[in-house]
This record gives structure tokens, C-alpha cells and sequence, in this order.
């Protein structure tokens, strides 16, 4: 019980989850504030205090180790800001700056020797082994170093700040790292950021998206993959092949993981012959995982297009023996995207009847001639990048210098060069790594991309060796 006590009191003191001991009350469910404020005094049963941990972890989605690790941001923000703070030059207006960028980059130069014989070596410890706590003290020392009040006026307007502002900065250090901004403008734009705990959930996740290569890889590991095939047609039941038919095109993004990623899905238009399909629309649909038996699974499907996204959300069942996948509308989002109720998926290796032959011939030979460069148009509008072909990458050559890319354009070699000092990444690439070349269609201009990473330079910043 002196833990989860402990706990509590830690994380109603630091108001995680509310303004005040009464607000959380009222968000728990009880009718009035003595619960927590006899919890805060230690006065109360250990049932009580079990009922109270069950109640936060049930509303605010936290697991016990959650929970543990929340107390342990706020108890190590206050003893790292104890350490910091006194040596920081509080009269320049980037000190703040300066700290977070310390602690991003474990540079420790400018503090007195005791500290970087004794601190630094704990905190990169405390980076490595437990980084969703080490990045949550870094963003309560961003949050106490401005005295900053969450709750002081619109809670989702502090977050939008805090966040921008995070975003920026880490998007100066690390301006390669297109995957981690685009993921930023995604968070920034989530729901129900209505306590500092949501604050710094979000914040949480883009410090570790800018700051580790794979963290995009683990963060798609909640979401699973339910249709066992990589590319599967479907249709609402029974509707037959002419002009105007509407299919459904799902194609697995796993990350070369086999129980989780998401599907790209691609809404096509049957046009005037059988060889035509239009590409209506093209979404994401995220299958997440279930956490407790009683919680119904959901798909989230969103449009997005570069960093501009709408999603909306269903309840979802799936009769594997039909092959129908039966979907209903979150009502607070609605059915964004007007997908059918039901969509079965259509027998390409067996097809059940006459009509799914009809389909399977069909699609086949469309999938054959067309659906590459269909699905490459369809990854174009997700991303806003348009890969361009006649950049064709011949070598890459690294050395103690420079990191070079030589590039077929029109049967001519063209050399790109970039000093490794430029960018922090360049010297840990493996040569052997995809590279691709791109144009965005926000600013047109041409990139180089790290595809494996999400990270991204223009092409303009390397030196054209003659």
C-alpha cells in the first residue's frame, strides 16, 4: 500500500491528470473531493487506495508501470532541475534552450566537474534503459524553466505551445528527420490533450522519434495485422464487375515485422474497360490491438497528405469464415470517408461464385499491367513526395570527409558530395542502405531520402563535383 500511497499522492500533488484534487475527483467518478483529500493526507484504506489506483489507470489508460513511471518523471524533474537550474544563466533568454539541448545531445561540457563525473554518467544511463521517463523530465524541466501552467486558460492551447515549440527546436538539431516532423504535426493535432499528462505522452513520443532511428518501427508495434495476405481486393457483398464499381485495394506496411504494422488502403473506381481503374482516394487503416478483453478493437483510418491529416474512427468485427470485415462509426467522428458497413474480400486464389471470377480476372490483369504505377501514384499523395526515376543511383562512396552519391541523370554520372560533418548521421549510414530521390510537391524542391530512417536532405546542399 506505501507505494501505490506514494504514488498517488506524488501524481495528484503534481496534478497529472487535473487542475486540482477536486477536478480528479469529479473525473473519477466520485461525488465529492474527501476521497482525495484524504488519500493526500494518508488518512484512508489500503482498499481505497486500490480502488483509486484502478479508477486513474481505467480513465487515463495508464498501466501500474505507468503509473510508476509518471512519479518518476515528476520526483526526477524536480531533483535534475535542483542540479541544473543554479548553474544556468538565467538572464540569457535561451537558457532553457540551452538545457534541453545539454540533455538531447548528453553534452555536459559547461557543467562543473563533480556533475559530469557523478550526474551525466546516471543520466545517459537513465536515456538508454528507461527513455520514456528520462524524456518526460526533460520536457517537465522545459515546463518549470518557463513557469509554465498547464491549466491556466485553454489546457489544448498550452499543449499546442509546448509542443511547437519542442518541435522547432528539435526540428533545428535534426533537420533531416522528416519522418519525426511529420509525426509532430500528427500529434499536434490529436484530441482530448486536456491535463499535463497528455502533454507529456505527446511530447514524450517526439523526443524519442527524433532522437532514435527505430522508434517509428516500435511505436506501429501496438497495431496488428489481421488479413493474412500482403494485397487483398474487396467489395460490399455480392456487388458485381461494371462502370462505376468500387473496390478496395489493402496492401500490408509491416516493417518487416510479422504481427504488427498498418495497410495502406486504396479506393478504386472501375472505369470504361476492363483495364481502368481510378484511384479515388487512399488511406491509412490502423488496426490497434486489444489491451483488456472487455475493450472493443478498433480501426483508426486517416487521410493524410504530407503532414496534413483527417482521421476518423470504427468499431470493427471480422467474420473470417465470409471474409467481411463489419464497421461502425465512432459518433463522435462520424464516417469521415463514407466507408461501406461491410466490405468482403474477394477470393483471388479460390474465387466462391461467378461474380468473384468475373472480379478475379479482372483485377488480376489490371494488378499486372497497372497496379505498380497505381500504387505509386497512391504513395505519392500520402507522402507529398514524387519519386523521381531519373535519378538513378550508381555507388555511394564514404569516406573520413565526405559521403558521396554518384547518380546516373540522362547516361551521364553526376557526383553529389556533402561533408559528414553536416549532418551527425551521415557517418553511421551503411552505404548499402536505400537511397532514394525525390520531389515534394510543397515546395518542389528535390530531396535525398533515407527511406529505412525518414530522414531527408536537399538535394541542393550537396556540392555537384565536375
Amino acid at each position: 500500500m506505501n507505494e501505490k500511497l506514494d504514488i498517488l499522492q506524488c501524481l495528484i500533488e503534481n496534478r497529472a491528470f487535473a487542475s486540482s484534487a477536486s477536478a480528479l475527483a469529479l473525473k473519477l467518478g466520485y461525488n465529492g473531493k474527501m476521497t482525495i483529500y484524504r488519500l493526500m493526507k494518508g488518512e484512508t484504506r489500503e482498499s481505497k487506495v486500490n480502488e483509486v489506483w484502478q479508477k486513474i489507470m481505467d480513465c487515463f489508460y495508464l498501466s501500474e508501470t505507468g503509473l510508476t513511471n509518471l512519479a518518476g518523471i515528476f520526483a526526477g524533474a524536480k531533483e535534475l532541475a535542483d542540479l541544473t537550474f543554479p548553474y544556468m544563466n538565467h538572464n540569457h533568454p535561451e537558457w532553457v534552450k540551452q538545457l534541453v539541448l545539454a540533455l538531447v545531445h548528453d553534452s555536459y561540457d559547461y557543467f562543473p566537474p563533480k556533475f559530469q563525473r557523478e550526474v551525466a554518467p546516471e543520466l545517459k544511463d537513465l536515456k538508454a534503459d528507461s527513455p520514456d521517463v528520462f524524456w518526460g523530465i526533460v520536457t517537465m524541466l522545459y515546463i518549470r524553466g518557463n513557469a509554465i501552467d498547464v491549466y491556466q486558460g485553454d489546457v489544448l492551447k498550452q499543449a499546442s505551445r509546448i509542443i511547437r515549440v519542442l518541435t522547432d527546436w528539435l526540428h533545428g538539431w535534426f533537420p533531416e528527420n522528416a519522418s519525426a516532423y511529420i509525426a509532430s504535426a500528427y500529434l499536434l493535432n490529436l484530441p482530448n490533450t486536456s491535463n499535463l499528462w497528455s502533454i507529456l505522452f505527446k511530447c514524450i513520443l517526439i523526443f524519442r522519434y527524433y532522437t532514435e532511428p527505430d522508434f517509428k518501427n516500435q511505436a506501429i508495434q501496438c497495431a496488428q495485422l489481421p488479413f493474412k495476405r500482403k494485397r487483398s481486393y474487396w467489395h460490399t457483398p455480392g456487388s458485381p464487375y461494371a462502370l462505376g464499381s468500387e473496390v478496395w485495394l489493402l496492401i500490408k506496411q509491416n516493417y518487416e515485422r510479422g504481427a504488427n504494422g498498418f495497410y495502406v488502403a486504396l479506393r478504386l473506381k472501375a472505369g470504361k474497360d476492363i483495364q481502368t481503374f481510378t484511384l479515388r482516394d487512399v488511406l491509412s487503416f490502423i488496426f490497434w490491438t486489444i489491451d483488456k478483453e472487455d475493450d472493443p478493437p478498433i480501426l483508426q483510418v486517416l487521410r493524410h497528405r504530407g503532414v496534413a491529416h483527417e482521421q476518423c474512427y470504427y468499431t470493427y468485427s471480422h467474420d473470417e469464415e465470409r471474409q467481411e470485415l463489419h464497421l461502425e462509426a465512432n459518433p463522435e467522428t462520424g464516417n469521415l470517408f463514407d466507408i461501406p458497413e461491410t466490405l468482403q474480400m474477394i477470393n483471388m486464389g479460390h474465387p466462391n461464385n461467378k461474380n468473384e471470377k468475373i472480379w478475379t480476372r479482372i483485377l488480376s490483369a489490371w494488378d499486372e499491367k497497372s497496379g505498380y504505377s497505381v500504387f505509386q501514384q497512391a504513395q505519392e499523395m500520402l507522402s507529398g513526395r514524387i519519386i523521381l526515376e531519373d535519378y538513378k543511383l550508381i555507388d555511394i562512396l564514404v569516406s573520413r570527409t565526405s559521403y558521396t552519391l554518384f547518380v546516373d541523370r540522362q547516361g551521364k554520372t553526376v557526383q553529389y558530395q556533402l561533408p559528414l560533418d553536416a549532418y551527425d548521421f551521415l557517418s553511421k549510414i551503411n552505404p548499402s542502405q536505400q537511397v532514394l530521390f525525390t520531389k515534394h510537391t510543397t515546395d518542389d524542391e528535390i530531396y535525398v531520402i533515407w527511406s529505412e530512417f525518414g530522414y531527408e536532405i536537399k538535394l541542393s546542399e550537396f556540392i555537384q563535383v565536375k
